[in-house]
């Protein structure tokens, strides 16, 4: 039988062992010098730690490891292993032998990483992750439905990676099986829709290959048929700004809003909550569109 716990170097943790930083994001955050994982330098926030594992904000454009289908891509793995190699300050003081990513992201995908910090820790959350006990909770833009459309919707088609591009295509007959489920959140006179997607097993591309089975193609997803970010201009056609005839929105418009990791403590409760935050420019968007996140405080004007 799968346990709920997360044993840690010969010991479990507790949920009271766990560090959730909400205050001092900017104290509390991993860095990445320009060239690592792009042009410029990233400074990554620390949403959550344990002895063995370390959970970050992850922005769109980075992956978590080497993939076949992201040749080219800078991903974290090897960035935060050559910083541990190098004896990083901020790297080598939380104890950490070697870096390993939980589970694969997309590099599209903004949200949360989640790393191990030594080996015995790895091997443990990957099996974690392979026996289905994480739960991971997307947020997403599509195009609102007809009055009158569904709300919930159960996605269960088996996938298959494609032949020759690197997308996920439906396959009963080859596919492997994996669930998706979801939930509309809030929906716009402007034509847009916030959706919520969960699972609790994530294979490569699974949000965005069912959500364009069930016709919620996500906003920026073109290798997935979705829609293009409208323009400002359409959004806030009584406005004049500099940068009106600009999309709102230039990213995939998905972002991995929280990870549920078992631990040690009661049935009810024995499990912890890693929450990254929306990244501001997918929070304005939000705003643009009318959108109401339920999680969220409008930002600022």
């Amino acid at each position: 039988m799968p346990s709920n716990r997360l044993s840690v170097r010969g010991h479990f943790v507790s949920v009271g062992e766990f560090f959730i930083m909400s205050q001092a994001r900017k104290q509390n955050s991993i860095g990445f010098p320009p060239g690592m994982l792009g042009d410029a330098p990233l400074r990554m926030p620390v949403v959550g730690e344990a002895e063995g594992w370390i959970a970050v904000e992850k922005p769109a454009g980075v992956g978590v490891r080497e993939y076949p289908w992201d040749a080219g891509v800078p991903d974290m793995d090897t960035a935060l292993n050559k910083q541990l190699q190098a004896e990083k300050p901020e790297l080598v003081k939380r104890g950490a032998t070697l870096f390993g990513s939980a589970y694969y992201l997309d590099p599209a995908i903004s949200g949360v990483g989640l790393f191990a910090k030594n080996r015995e820790s790895l091997t443990e959350l990957k099996n974690l992750v392979g026996s289905a006990e994480l739960r991971y909770r997307f947020l997403f833009v599509t195009k609102a439905r007809a009055a009158g459309g569904v709300r919930v919707v159960a996605a269960d088609a088996p996938l298959l990676p494609h032949n020759t591009k690197p997308k996920m295509i439906p396959s009963t007959a080859k596919g492997k099986k994996t669930k998706t489920e979801f939930k509309l959140l809030s929906e716009s006179k402007l034509g847009w829709a916030l959706w919520e997607a969960t699972t609790a097993f994530l294979r490569p591309h699974q949000i965005r290959a069912h959500a364009a089975v069930h016709e919620l193609s996500i906003l920026g997803d073109v290798l997935y048929g979705g829609p293009e970010a409208p323009l400002l201009s359409e959004l806030l056609p009584n406005k004049r700004t500099s940068g009106i005839r600009f999309p709102v929105f230039s990213d995939l418009a998905l972002h991995l809003r929280e990870v549920t990791l078992p631990v040690e403590g009661e049935a009810s409760s024995g499990a912890v909550s890693l929450r990254a935050e929306l990244p501001r420019h997918f929070r304005v968007m939000l705003q643009r569109m009318q959108l109401t996140d339920p999680d969220e405080k409008p930002p600022e004007s």
